[in-house]
């Protein structure tokens, strides 16, 4: 999503940062890749912007943007490799246009963070496969970094009062990895402290909330929780439970702690539990726990020297065909032959009679065809005369989102056969290209935002071979039936966006789009 010449910036300099395009969000503040320009360079920066809403007051404001700057200045205390940098915070015009800061109303809240180049967690732990020791290693590594810095986090020692300070929404996108394998925390929670700025919303990362998060709680337990459900996510490449309750038991069930003794499992799975009292202290002593079970134990084929070859059994040669025995084998084949031919008559006749003795007309009833109609078919095989999309692999898609495979529920109607928008950024904007290879007529499907989705709209766009065929906006609740002319295309393009611009995008479900000839 382009910014198309956004700033924002103190009052002093409020064009200071150049909008490139939204990243992500988090509560209700919305995060943006961006840049500055400093000594005749350009440098690339992470800014978190919370605007103020009409319907607050100049009071409430006050004390939201005191709570904001007390929680930004106590992180500018923190500088440890492993924790996101921050450059500065200030109140602002909203985004604006370059020059046009004080054409805008509204106040804003903003918070600039270094760059950090490479990796979410996400993307990161896709790359693996954990096959080998290596790649186990190279995980436990990572999940070594991660609980170094939150213990030293939550000891105190991050600031020179002795506060602890709290991530609060630790989830995989909210870790990045550089190309030199360090791990990075970024995105502290700042607007989840602000809970009276007029929501009654609980923001959190749903899988990776501690019970404890849904009345309002964040404390270095909670934290906690979530390193459990992060590690949990590295080391089997699922998400983690959504209901809390479960994640104990789901890492207690991990192949390398299944094995463990009693003791050991359950002391592994405390890290997760729903008292936050049960919950270690330390997550390096923990890691160290894990380490031992999942690189220690395991050993990977590749990494076994290969055994020699068996030496031949030593049998006597097979004695020679004898034309007796020849025979025999011959009768008993056709024998068999004779059977079988028998029984697919059997098997045939009786296909050839319905229900009053009376043979169908036009022949044999003709086999089944699965179908992926509207009504959502989990097959997505070909028919006689259509194909899924989900069956063809995306030729391109876009650098942080695009469509996957998966399911979806719109309008009460639920869809086992259906595209996704997926990706990092999914929230934001994404598309897919697929090659048609010609020869198909139309492209239908119903497309809305799931009837889970908080958000209400998504603004979609199809093409073939470069031309427009589609663009419309759907909404929760309300979705689109849609059959689409793409006589003879060779490329179809299917994009999306929020049209909020604010990386507030719902999930968008395309259910059951199958090409026809």
């Amino acid at each position: 999503m382009t910014s198309q010449n956004l700033h924002i910036g103190p009052d002093t300099a409020p064009d200071r940062y150049r909008l490139l395009r939204s990243i992500g969000r988090g509560g209700e503040a919305v995060i943006h890749l961006a840049e500055i320009d400093l000594a005749g360079g350009v440098e690339p920066v992470v800014v978190k912007v919370l605007d103020s809403r009409q319907t607050i007051t100049t009071e409430e404001f006050g004390r939201i943007s005191r709570k904001w700057n007390e929680q930004a200045e106590l992180l500018r205390f923190v500088h440890r490799p492993g924790v996101v940098g921050v450059r500065e915070h200030f109140e602002g015009a909203p985004i604006h246009r370059a020059g046009e800061s004080a054409a805008v109303t509204g106040r804003s809240l903003v918070l600039v963070m270094n760059h950090v180049d490479g990796l979410d967690l996400r993307d990161w732990r896709a790359e693996r496969t954990l096959a080998t020791a290596a790649e186990r290693r190279e995980v436990m590594r990572t999940l070594e970094q991660l609980a170094d810095v939150l213990d030293w986090l939550h000891s105190g020692k991050a600031t020179p009062s002795g506060r602890q300070v709290i991530h609060g929404d630790l989830s995989p996108g909210n870790v990045m990895v550089d190309a030199n394998g360090q791990a990075t925390l970024v995105d502290f929670g700042l607007s989840k402290l602000t809970a009276d700025h007029q929501t009654a919303e609980i923001w959190f990362t749903p899988g990776y909330a501690a019970p404890e998060v849904f009345d309002g709680k964040r404390t270095p337990g909670t934290d906690r929780y979530a390193f459990g459900a992060i590690a949990y996510f590295l080391l089997s490449g699922e998400s983690p439970p959504a209901v809390p309750g479960l994640l104990a038991d789901a890492i207690a069930a991990l192949p390398p702690i299944a094995v463990l003794d009693a003791e050991r499992r359950a002391r592994i799975a405390a890290l997760c539990s729903a008292d936050p009292e049960q919950r270690p202290p330390s997550l390096t002593a923990w890691v160290q726990d894990v380490r031992q079970a999942v690189v220690s134990v395991q050993r990977d084929v590749q990494d076994t020297p290969p055994m020699p070859p068996a030496p031949p059994p030593l049998l006597p040669p097979p004695p020679p065909p004898q034309k007796r025995r020849r025979g025999r084998v011959l009768g008993a084949v056709a024998g068999v032959l004779v059977l079988a031919a028998l029984a697919v008559l059997g098997v045939r006749l009786l296909g050839d009679k319905d229900g009053d003795g009376s043979k169908q007309a036009g022949g044999d009833r003709p086999a089944a065809q699965p179908s992926d109609s509207a009504s959502g078919s989990a097959s997505g095989s070909p028919s006689s005369d259509g194909v899924s999309l989900t069956t063809l692999a995306p030729a391109a898609k876009s650098e942080y989102a695009w469509f996957e495979v998966g399911k979806g529920t719109l309008n009460g109607r639920r869809y086992d056969t259906a595209l996704v928008s997926a990706g990092p950024y999914k929230i934001c904007d994404g598309s897919a290209a697929y090659d048609l290879g010609g020869g198909w007529k139309t492209l239908s499907m119903v497309a809305g935002v799931d009837d889970s989705s908080t958000h209400a709209a998504a603004r979609i766009s199809v093409t073939v071979d470069g031309s427009p065929v589609w663009a419309g906006e759907v909404r929760v609740g309300s979705p689109k039936p849609l059959s689409l002319d793409v006589s003879n295309g060779r490329r179809l393009e299917i994009s999306y966006e929020d049209p909020g611009r604010t990386c507030g995008l719902g999930p968008l479900t395309l259910g059951a789009p199958t090409l026809k000839k």
